[in-house]
């Protein structure tokens, strides 16, 4: 039954592979552990005093590793910190969505998921701010904004055609959403509009955009 003797066989090679395996896994877990000490530390200083100007050598003194780290983590380390930190306030809204999405039917659908959005952007309060102004200046090597939020935000619409007649296509629809969304957002950012008033902005989005297209037919 067996081509080599029992013990060449129970020292074959599945062992060595297990045991490669949980080490592949330790080691990426404990740079995902790295990964969010550095964005935590980010988070901190900007707590503390979001007129900081922000330095590498400070983030890696409150995160508790060296420079080389932080740079290992993030190449373009500040603009790619701050994009971390966006990506992962909208992870965030997308996560809560997903919990209750199915409460919601047609046009209700890409409202909640844009107020969730514009809700995850108020909590971060000053930090949001920051990021918001880090990334107009990363814009033209960045897909933020226009990532998973946008995508998200389609398939909200696609999923409002179900229950509603839309009056253009999700990706023209999500594509005037996020104009008016993030330009809520710019204009908070720059101390234009009050948290108030950017909240409202920001979840009046979804009926700009539908109001848009109505128009254009």
């Amino acid at each position: 039954m067996h081509d080599r003797p029992l013990a060449e066989s129970a020292l074959s090679s599945p062992v060595s592979s297990r045991t490669g395996d949980g080490r592949s896994a330790r080691g990426a877990r404990e740079r995902a552990q790295s990964r969010q000490r550095i964005l935590s530390s980010v988070r901190d200083i900007a707590a503390a005093d979001a007129s900081t100007e922000l330095k590498i050598e400070d983030i890696a003194r409150v995160a508790g590793c060296s420079r080389a780290t932080v740079h290992n983590h993030f190449p373009h380390a500040i603009p790619g910190i701050f994009e971390a930190l966006a990506v992962e306030t909208i992870e965030t809204a997308i996560r809560r969505y997903r919990i209750d999405s199915k409460k919601y039917f047609g046009l209700d659908k890409p409202r909640h998921f844009i107020g969730l959005t514009a809700d995850e952007f108020y909590k971060a309060g000053d930090l949001a701010v920051v990021m918001v102004r880090a990334s107009v200046d990363q814009a033209t090597d960045s897909p933020w904004p226009w990532g998973l939020g946008y995508e998200t935000t389609v398939d909200c619409y696609d999923e409002a055609a179900e229950d509603d007649d839309l009056p253009g296509t999700s990706t023209d629809l999500a594509e005037i959403t996020h104009i008016h969304f993030y330009g809520s957002v710019y204009l908070w950012a720059l101390g234009r509009l009050d948290s108030d008033k950017f909240l409202q902005s920001a979840k009046s989005s979804v009926d700009l955009a539908i109001n848009a297209l109505q128009v254009s037919r």
